[in-house]
C-alpha cells in the first residue's frame, strides 16, 4: 500500500509493507523535516503507524522514539554524504560511497526481525534531540547533489 502525506503542505510518499514501511527521502520531505525535525518527524510517525493500524489490524512494533532516530538519523547522514562527498568518495573506496547514497534515497523503517538495524537505532534514542537540533541548522542548498 502506498500513501501521502503533507508535512508543512510538502508531500511525503511512504509505502507500507507487512512490518515495514519505506519513505521516500527526496527533495520535499528534506525540507520538511528540516524545517521543525523533531515537530514534523513526530507528526510523520504518528500518521504512519495510525494508518498502518488501519491497513494491517495490527499495530506497528516499532517504539515512536526509535522511529524518529530512524528517520533523523538516516537524514543526517544523507547530509554528510552530500556535504563532505568529495572527502568521502576518496576514503569509501570501490563503489562503497554510491551504495551508501544509494541506501539513503529510501529509508526503511521496520520491526525487529524485519530491520537488522533496530538494535542501533533503540541505542541512539537518547541522541534524538541533538540531532534533530543539528537538522534544523542545516541549509537545505546543502542537502543537495552536485
Amino acid at each position: 500500500m502506498e500513501k501521502q502525506y503533507l508535512l508543512d503542505g510538502l508531500p511525503v510518499q511512504v509505502t507500507f509493507a507487512d512490518g515495514l514501511v519505506r519513505i521516500v527521502n527526496d527533495q520535499p520531505f528534506k525540507q520538511a523535516v528540516t524545517g521543525q525535525p523533531e515537530g514534523n518527524t513526530t507528526a510523520l510517525v504518528a500518521k504512519i503507524k495510525s494508518d498502518y493500524k488501519a491497513s494491517f489490524g495490527n499495530g506497528l512494533a516499532i517504539g515512536d522514539d526509535s522511529f524518529v532516530m530512524e528517520i533523523l538519523g538516516h537524514l543526517y547522514f544523507d547530509y554528510l554524504l552530500l556535504r563532505y562527498k568529495s572527502l568521502l568518495r576518496f576514503i569509501c573506496v570501490f563503489g562503497l560511497y554510491d551504495r551508501f547514497c544509494r541506501s539513503c534515497r529510501v529509508i526503511d523503517c521496520g520491526e525487529r526481525g524485519k530491520d537488522p538495524n533496530r538494535w542501533l537505532w533503540n541505542k541512539l534514542v537518547p541522541f534524538q534531540k541533538l540531532l534533530a537540533r543539528r537538522l534544523g541548522n542545516v541549509r537545505l542548498s546543502r542537502f543537495t547533489e552536485g
